[in-house]
């Protein structure tokens, strides 16, 4: 399998667990995000999580994952700038508890982990739903390829 360097992904993008894809017969590979990602790893990788060849039946693809480019953002300093005393503790728990913890909340503040899209507006509703309406940005954004669930 030759790599097309004009579809390569940065590895550091790739989570290590992600199953890759290297059914080049797949009318869909090049759509696929798994596929563009098992045409990314580095020549000296020889193992890791992959997508089998049986999940391709009847010319539909189980595992297909659609390539989409995310506008992602991390940090949330400026968002809580203007938040009262009151509100910044149930408002910090509530997205802590939607983003699934404590640590994983330091993960996209730090931009380890980027908010998708659709987690930005839920955080958006959230601060709007207490009554905050201006300045609702997060402290940063890049765009990646998506590869949420």
């Amino acid at each position: 399998m030759s790599k097309d360097t004009n579809y390569i992904i940065p590895i550091k993008q790739i989570p290590p667990s992600y199953q890759l894809c290297f059914n080049d017969s797949c009318l869909k590979a090049g759509e696929c995000l798994r596929h563009l990602a098992g045409l990314s790893i580095n020549n000296d990788q020889v193992w890791g999580p992959a997508v089998y060849p049986n999940a391709l039946r009847n010319g539909e693809c189980c595992m297909f994952k659609q390539t989409r480019i995310m506008h992602g953002a991390y940090g949330f300093n400026t968002i809580f700038d203007e938040v009262k005393q009151k509100d910044n503790t149930p408002i910090r728990n509530a997205i802590k508890e939607y983003l699934g913890g404590h640590g994983t909340y330091y993960l996209y503040h730090h931009g380890k982990k980027l908010l998708t899209p659709e987690q930005q507006e839920w955080i958006i509703q959230l601060f709007k739903h207490h009554g905050y309406r201006e300045n609702l940005i997060f402290d940063g954004y890049r765009d990646e390829y998506d590869f949420s669930l």
